[in-house]
């Protein structure tokens, strides 16, 4: 372990409030809220130590993480990963000794040993509301046992977050500086992707009269890539600094240079940690976040928020006056504040994460409750992954999902890889779509990385494997952070940590897909030139980067990533990593449900066309004799038609119609109480079929007509329906048939045979007793007599 250099402790804005966090603290959970570099992010876990307590900080970025672990060791005057240290995904610097302990919120949910290891909790940076942060609110949140609770924010709602807490609201102050803002618009005057590399660059030229170093906020890694070759010439020594890079790496941004800084950063620098010597800030004004769109959620490039922009401005205010160029115009109108992921992201994860806590979402005091659609929605995507029990708790599987630092669906196909014996092909595809962000450049042929006739999966597991980061045509940074989780997980999963440099077998890929998640089956949808996907679900389009839009669309594919294009009715989903897969082949792995087709009587046998029907497409079809349901089905339909026991038939509809009519006359008109439930004759049979274990078309010849008769009512009953209200009137030169409108309590006798233009007398008629009675005839209807 390296030893920090002991700095004497600077005087910091939040010092003003040491006595008054003290009592607080005393009495309970407390609320710290102060501007960013007052200084509450090291000095208050000092504080708590120095009390006695050894404190668990949960820092949102990695980044944050092992920065400020670092500051705190160095003022503490200890060897980092002594009485400081800090845990992160692949990186972990602790011991028992540590007293101050940074983390991400997904090493302390996976670890949930740490909380009661440590006797205080605290939230920092409460305001970036992931869902992994309200989870932890949540969970600690008026709870008697586990750490005590301290939440910290430079721009919370304070008052709202401690009426729920029941907690003290420690405010302090700030030290900033004055920050000059300046807008240098965009083409739509919002803030906007197009052309950013090149408006960057035109921005950072204009502060060369300004100094100081230039921070510079991009959306995510890929733009910063390109934004790195846009400026290269300018005389900047150019650091990039996002959750993917190293240790060492992300440190660079942190040092002395020997020449003028130009750091292109995401969000990672918009709280937290101060970046010394920052004076100029480029705010590109974009942000990537997830979106919720029909129970998907989608990564989407996003405006940035109000007071977001306000927290990026500040940077280059922290040690002393700055600027801050903004690359949208003035007028434009940004949210006030960016709504919390439990409200716009899949809760996937976060219900997953509950139920390994044995916790149910509706039970916890959230600050912004979930909406209870989105608790549903995860929860069915989660048994559909074979994640949870029929009680919602955490099955097996999910248990073993959970303990994966994957999204679940990525998860899923490597659990089923290592049933199936393909982890070397799936781990290398799962790495390269875990990063979120294209290894590929282009999606031309070039070469021996990507060949004609190629899929997604098979370009991304070449890439993986024999991909030289120096080729243009490959994004460097994505594929050596890919490369990093493959390693993490061939490591994980006890193999060799080279991957093997053998061309992917797709086949076992694809069915290794099929059988973690059949739901990524996908088939097309021609609509004129356009041509669509679909599971059962939303529509899917080929995105320009998939290498499947480049000949001839297949028939049916298996969507490994999805991406949200727009917005309200224009939002599309497009499928930027897919393998083409036959119909046939989906047929062959179950997928879809049989639909029973033609049937026919053939020399006394049961025949039937069965359908194999996915997301409404028929995938196969085969002639044979049905099984269970279909099998009831197909004799229901022979009969239903007429084909079998064609009196047997008849019979039945006539007493099912006699005994419907009975019971809704009541016992005062037919003289018995029938039973209200009598079923239409397509309910009864199928029914009946069931009570005589009808479970193969074979067994008809077991059946006779007496076993498909539906019961009559009783003598007496059916003596006077048949003489009082009778279903046809026959009077020689005419009949009727009578139609029953038992709501209104009346009779309409439908003339159905004969040349009679008037209504029969009354007299002629039975008496249907309790009905008024109408008759409808070539002249119009004539009520013959009201209801009495």
């Amino acid at each position: 372990m390296l030893r920090a250099v002991s700095t004497p402790t600077p005087e910091l804005p939040i010092h003003a409030v040491r006595d008054d966090f003290a009592r607080a603290f005393a009495a309970g959970p407390v609320v710290v809220t102060s501007p960013t570099g007052s200084g509450k992010s090291t000095e208050v876990p000092r504080w708590l130590a120095s009390l006695g307590a050894r404190v668990l900080v949960v820092e949102p970025r990695r980044v944050a993480c092992r920065t400020l672990a670092s500051r705190v060791a160095e003022l503490e005057d200890s060897e980092l990963g002594a009485k400081v240290g800090y845990a992160v995904r692949d990186d972990a610097c602790h011991g028992a000794s540590t007293r101050i302990l940074f983390a991400t919120p997904g090493i302390v949910l996976r670890a949930r040993a740490l909380t009661a290891t440590y006797d205080v909790l605290v939230l920092d940076e409460l305001h970036e509301r992931s869902l992994e942060l309200d989870l932890l609110f949540a969970l600690f949140a008026r709870r008697a046992d586990g750490p005590k609770l301290v939440v910290m924010s430079a721009t919370l709602d304070a008052e709202r977050v401690s009426a729920h807490l029941g907690a003290v609201h420690v405010a302090g102050a700030g030290r900033t500086f004055p920050v000059d803002v300046r807008y240098l618009g965009s083409r739509s005057g919002l803030p906007e992707v197009e052309d950013l590399g090149a408006r960057v660059r035109a921005a950072v030229e204009r502060a060369a009269s300004d100094t100081g170093d230039v921070l510079v906020f991009l959306p995510g890694k890929g733009e910063i890539e390109a934004t790195a070759r846009a400026v290269a010439g300018l005389p900047y020594e150019v650091v990039r600094l996002h959750g993917g890079l190293s240790p060492t790496e992300q440190r660079r941004a942190f040092l002395p240079a020997s020449r003028r800084k130009l750091i292109l950063s995401t969000n990672v620098a918009e709280t937290s940690v101060t970046i010394p010597g920052v004076s100029v800030v480029v705010d590109g004004g974009l942000v990537r976040r997830s979106r919720y769109h029909d129970g998907r959620s989608f990564l989407t490039l996003a405006p940035i928020s109000d007071d977001a922009a306000t927290q990026r401005a500040g940077r280059a205010g922290r040690t002393g006056p700055g600027v801050a160029y903004r690359l949208w115009s003035a007028s434009a109108r940004l949210a006030p504040s960016t709504p919390p992921e439990v409200h716009r992201e899949s809760l996937v994860p976060l219900v997953l994460h509950a139920a390994a806590w044995g916790a149910e979402v509706e039970a916890l005091p959230f600050l912004d409750p979930p909406k209870p659609y989105a608790i549903a929605s995860a929860r069915e995507e989660l048994r559909a992954l074979g994640a949870l029990a029929p009680d919602a708790s955490l099955s097996e599987g999910g248990r073993a999902l959970f303990e994966l630092p994957l999204d679940p669906k990525l998860g899923r196909m490597l659990l089923e890889a290592r049933r199936a014996g393909t982890l070397d092909d799936v781990l290398d595809l799962v790495a390269a779509l875990s990063v979120g962000r294209p290894l590929r450049l282009s999606s031309s042929v070039d070469g021996d990385l990507l060949r004609d006739g190629d899929c997604d999966a098979s370009a991304l597991v070449r890439v993986m494997r024999r991909g030289d980061p120096a080729d243009p045509s490959v994004s460097a940074s994505a594929l050596a952070e890919a490369r990093a989780v493959r390693t993490r997980l061939r490591r994980a999963e006890g193999m060799p940590e080279t991957p093997p440099s053998t061309e992917l077998d797709r086949a076992a890929l694809v069915r290794t897909a099929l059988a973690a998640d059949p739901r990524a089956a996908c088939v097309a949808r021609v609509r004129g030139r356009r041509v669509a996907y679909a599971n059962g679900g939303p529509e899917l389009e080929l995105a320009r980067e998939s290498m499947l839009g480049l000949g001839k669309p297949p028939e049916a594919i298996i969507a490994f990533e999805s991406r949200a294009f727009g917005a309200g009715k224009d939002a599309r989903i497009l499928v930027t990593a897919a393998s083409p897969v036959s119909l046939d082949a989906l047929a062959r792995a179950g997928l879809g449900e049989l639909r029973l087709g033609h049937v026919a009587l053939e020399r006394g046998r049961v025949v039937a066309q069965l359908e194999r029907v996915y997301a409404g497409e028929v995938l196969s079809t085969a002639e044979e004799t049905p099984r269970g349901a279909l099998a009831r089905e197909a004799i229901a339909t022979l009969y239903l038609r007429g084909s079998l026991f064609r009196d047997a038939r008849a019979a039945s509809e006539e007493r099912l119609a006699r005994a419907a009519l009975g019971a809704r006359l009541g016992p005062e008109l037919v003289g018995e109480a029938l039973p209200s439930d009598v079923p239409d004759l397509p309910t009864w049979v199928e029914r009946r079929l069931v009570e005589l274990g009808v479970e193969h078309g074979d067994d008809l010849a077991l059946l006779g007509a007496h076993d498909l008769l539906a019961p009559d009512v009783p003598d007496h009953v059916r003596r006077v329906l048949d003489q009082d209200h009778p279903r046809s009137v026959n009077l020689g030169d005419a009949t009727y048939r009578a139609e029953f409108d038992l709501e209104a309590r009346r009779v309409t006798l439908v003339l159905v045979r004969g040349q009679r233009l008037d209504p029969p007398p009354l007299s002629y008629l039975p008496k249907y007793p309790g009905l008024s009675i109408a008759v409808s005839t070539p002249r119009g209807m004539k009520v013959l007599r009201a209801r009495g």
